[in-house]
């Protein structure tokens, strides 16, 4: 942990790509990634300390509109479902359910650049950035959160940031720019299955068969959703409790489970 300060007009991210530099990129690579000037998405970071998911609402997918959306997807997309339920042994319409509740197939993925939100959480490891984000929160944030506890979350935070910023730059590497391309959701998830990018590297599939894995493809996305719940458990022979719990390890969120679950029954 880094707890100097940086002075004002020094290269917030100097810490960063020293560490990036000594875990095995090459300098000129990451000299190219963070060009002079660029700036980190504090308020971002800010704004994703109010994210709740419990708060969220998803009873929207289980409206008629939404399950009438996810016949036509599976209709569109007939011969690569069930491709991918013969190998993976995954049933049609919960990789359909998925990807309704994490991007309504692929109609919203984010806007939010990848690698530089990334980056920013990465930098919650030296108190200057988390003072920043702390003077961007209102005076009723700062006085509900206690420092300390504000402190010891982004720590863990700047933590994982760098592990998924390590992944995004290795499954890049081949692909210059493809790094700073990439746009997501606020905490750094990718492509209509909404994957972090160290579960990209792990379980990411090349369903459309062109040499690459692509997570904005329908057929990529799909496979990929397939071999993910596979390799943590999913068996069509499991009760309703444990399907529950395979779907919790896609997102921590018990409305989240109910509503795919529900929304595959439909």
């Amino acid at each position: 942990t880094t707890t100097g300060k940086v002075a004002a007009g020094d290269d917030a991210f100097a810490l960063l790509k020293q560490k990036l530099t000594l875990d095995g990129f090459s300098e000129p690579r990451i000299l190219a990634l963070y060009p002079s000037g660029l700036s980190p998405l504090y308020k971002t970071v800010a704004q994703t300390l109010h994210l709740r998911e419990s708060k969220l609402n998803y009873d929207q997918f289980l409206q008629p509109s939404a399950i009438a959306e996810a016949r036509r997807f599976l209709e569109r997309n007939q011969r690569t479902l069930q491709q991918a339920e013969e190998i993976y042994g995954v049933n049609r319409c919960v990789i359909a359910a998925i990807l309704l509740v994490e991007t309504h197939f692929g109609s919203y993925t984010g806007a939010t650049p990848t690698f530089a939100v990334l980056s920013t959480f990465a930098l919650m490891d030296q108190e200057s950035s988390r003072d920043r984000v702390w003077g961007l929160l209102s005076p009723q944030d700062r006085k509900r959160w206690d420092r300390g506890e504000f402190d010891r979350r982004l720590m863990k935070r700047a933590e994982w940031a760098y592990n998924e910023l390590y992944a995004l730059l290795r499954v890049t590497d081949c692909h210059p720019g493809k790094a700073t391309a990439l746009k997501g959701s606020v905490m750094g998830a990718i492509g209509w299955p909404q994957f972090l990018p160290s579960s990209l590297v792990r379980w990411a599939t090349d369903g459309n068969r062109d040499g690459r894995v692509d997570l904005f493809q329908p057929e990529d996305a799909i496979f990929s959703v397939a071999n993910y719940l596979r390799v943590h458990g999913w068996d069509e022979g499991l009760s309703d409790f444990e399907k529950e719990d395979v779907i919790y390890t896609y997102n921590h969120s018990r409305p989240y489970v109910g509503a795919i679950l529900g929304a595959a029954r439909k």
